[in-house]
């Protein structure tokens, strides 16, 4: 197709419509179809896919059904279970320094660096390739792309996105994805009327076209080898069950229970409204009770008037006496004891084993080996306390001698 043309579903079928000259005519697309299959081009037939995802990248170069050319690479740049890279996490704020986030960012910083240097390399493939597909979502499209301008070379190809979900790059699914890129489907339903007296039935044919690089399989020509697979069904019978069409409507009892109010569900029922009422989708009001609350005053009211309502039609699963929330707030307490019991006994054990910890720690310090130095500093430091005693001594020694001196003489 040219730049002037495009491709319209009219009347449930396909035509290309040209700008210039209008649609054209059936016969001009099949010329156009076996043109392009019989193209010896071989820049028609070269493909490449390059998938890009949490740290995984996958190329391929394919030429028609072979593969020419793939390289896989992988590094550690998403914490398990984080979800983002670590420079996601990064950009929005409160760097992190340890060594997990220093080895995904330098991982990150390799991995665009070999992609590069791999997409340099494959510049002929570009070159000679009629289109590249691309998977590369959020900040992984940073690896093959520069703001909006590629890495690769793309001036002969044009670069077209995956239009579907794929799974972890890797070379099989780059196959899965290129085998899925080249294959066209047609599906055509027939239905067939009848006469009354008989049954309805359809027809349904399957005409699959496989297009691999270029290649249209096709039965239109006697002496075309490629063919064309045709799936056709036997009739089936259609029967119809109008009984199980739906026709309730919502009423007030559905939205007091789907909005969990509790006291105006237990209203809505004492007033007599029907549980068992169905909603445009066939659900009772007790379906929609997201709130457990909720479905135990369904419950309860079904208790006291087992016969009024056929409960099983309302989807109340059983009815909830007094004695019955007794027992369950019993076992409740009961567990919430032994919960608390087991929390207490576990604070204990542990004070206990920290205690043990710091005596055990303490003892070895204490028989640890001297070394030398500490031998020096401590035969020093008890000198030094020698020292001082002994000039506190004399220190005493010369206040009493001084007192008694002055006595004698201002007598």
């Amino acid at each position: 197709m040219d730049e002037a043309e495009r491709v319209s579903y009219r009347g449930g079928g396909v035509s290309i419509v040209d700008d210039c000259v209008g649609s054209l005519a059936e016969s001009d697309v099949t010329e156009r179809l076996r043109s392009f299959v019989n193209t010896n081009d071989e820049r028609r037939r070269m493909c490449v896919v390059l998938l890009a995802s949490g740290g995984h990248f996958a190329g391929t170069v394919f030429n028609g059904k072979s593969v020419v050319a793939h390289k896989t690479f992988h590094r550690y740049v998403v914490r398990a279970k984080a979800g983002k890279k670590q420079s996601t996490k990064d950009a929005s704020g409160g760097s992190i320094h340890s060594a997990g986030a220093s080895l995904r960012r330098y991982n990150e910083l390799a991995l665009k660096k070999d992609i590069q240097e791999l997409l340099a390399s494959w510049k002929p493939y570009f070159d000679g390739a009629s289109c590249v597909f691309v998977h590369a979502p959020s900040s992984s499209r940073q690896l093959l792309f520069n703001g909006g301008k590629p890495y690769f070379s793309s001036q002969n190809c044009a670069v077209r996105n995956v239009p579907f979900t794929i799974r972890r790059p890797t070379f099989k699914e780059s196959q899965r994805i290129y085998n899925q890129l080249t294959q066209v489907a047609y599906v055509a339903e027939e239905i067939f009327v009848n006469p009354p007296e008989e049954e309805a039935k359809a027809n349904i044919v399957e005409h699959t076209h496989t297009e691999d690089s270029g290649e249209i399989s096709r039965q239109d020509e006697p002496g075309e080898t490629s063919t064309t697979s045709i799936i056709l069904e036997e009739p089936n019978v259609i029967e119809e069950d109008l009984g199980d069409v739906v026709t309730g409507t919502s009423t007030l009892l559905h939205e007091a229970a789907k909005s969990g109010d509790c006291e105006r569900v237990g209203k809505l029922l004492e007033e007599g409204m029907d549980p068992c009422a169905k909603d445009e989708r066939g659900r009772t009001p007790y379906m929609l009770a997201n709130d457990k609350e909720v479905r135990n005053t369904f419950r309860r009211f079904m208790a006291l008037n087992l016969e009024k309502w056929n409960w099983h039609d309302a989807k109340v699963p059983s009815p909830l006496t007094k004695e019955m929330e007794e027992s369950q707030a019993a076992k409740q307490a009961e567990k919430d004891a032994k919960q608390k019991a087991r929390a207490k006994e576990m604070k204990k054990q542990r004070k206990a084993r920290e205690k043990k910890a710091q005596a055990e720690a303490e003892k070895a310090e204490k028989e640890k080996p001297i070394s030398k130095v500490e031998e020096v500093r401590r035969a020093m430091a008890a000198e030094r306390e020698k020292r001082a005693a002994a000039a506190e001594r004399r220190m005493a020694a010369l206040n009493i001698q001084s007192s008694s001196t002055t006595a004698p003489s201002s007598s």
